[in-house]
């Protein structure tokens, strides 16, 4: 997928969510509005696969994102959303992985 202002390697996320079980991720924030900054971090929604969990991993799946997307990386559950914070967020989603 291909969001601006971001460089990805299709091939190397594609193989970081499958090891971590990653069933979607999705950009928001100033990068998907398209108002970051050199210095801004990439938020980013996940969702995992049915049965999947990631516990501790979630630092290492992280770094591992970060390393792909140049950028340090803030990762947000999708199911955690606040409901107030919910629309807003979605609405300004754009999809960057999906299984």
């Amino acid at each position: 997928m291909t969001v601006p202002g971001l460089a990805v390697d299709d091939e190397q996320l594609r193989g970081v969510c499958r090891r971590y079980g990653v069933a979607r991720l999705e950009v928001f924030g100033s990068v998907s509005r398209g108002d970051a900054s050199p210095a801004s971090d990439v938020d980013v929604l996940y969702e995992l696969e049915p049965g999947a969990r990631l516990g501790w991993d979630i630092e290492k799946l992280a770094d591992e994102l970060s390393e792909i997307l140049g950028r340090r990386v803030d990762l947000v559950s999708r199911n955690a959303l606040h409901e107030r914070l919910r629309d807003g967020v979605l609405a300004e989603a754009r999809l960057l992985y999906a299984a």
